[in-house]
């Protein structure tokens, strides 16, 4: 199982690293609407891997904690990709898409009526947890959780118990 979760988990963060880049390139990385787009593709993928790892791999059996384990690994794999090019990202190539975050996370807190003081205090605190190992266990922590919440749902659509007739024993 292991094997085919890795490859699913290496086929999805590089799809999600390309929609990433792509995002970048057009200036909207920091667009919260095409963000919550990387969650749509990033359930597409858990549930086509979780389909195929059940009719190719699983004989076309899947427990409902078969499936949750393909798509949570599958989302943790991908996130530690993820992770790294965020890291490579943000730190090497535009070091300056944290300030941007940051200004842009400052003009959110002052329209919500917070007070100069607070702004700040809340900026700083950002800052604090912006380094290349937060930011990446971070990902990688985003990431497992969006997968696990997902593959709660996928696992559940996807879930085929072996008829008690055949003899169908995969126990993967």
């Amino acid at each position: 199982m292991l094997k085919q979760v890795a490859n699913y988990g290496l086929v999805t963060g590089l799809i999600l690293v390309a929609y990433s880049l792509f995002t970048y390139i057009i200036g909207q990385s920091l667009n919260k609407t095409l963000g919550y787009l990387s969650l749509v593709i990033l359930a597409i993928c858990l549930y086509l891997f979780s389909k195929q790892y059940r009719d190719k791999v699983n004989e076309g059996v899947l427990t409902y904690g078969q499936g949750f384990t393909v798509g949570l690994l599958t989302g943790v794999f991908a996130g530690v990709l993820t992770a790294f090019f965020s890291v490579i990202l943000l730190t090497y190539i535009d070091p300056g898409l944290v300030d941007k975050q940051l200004e842009l996370m400052e003009q959110q807190f002052l329209a919500k009526g917070m007070s100069e003081d607070q702004v700040e205090a809340a900026i700083n605190m950002s800052k604090k947890w912006m380094t290349p190992i937060f930011l990446f266990i971070g990902g990688i922590l985003s990431m497992a959780f969006w997968s696990a919440l997902i593959s709660l749902i996928t696992a559940a659509v996807l879930k085929k118990t072996p008829s008690p007739f055949s003899e169908n024993t995969t126990n993967e």
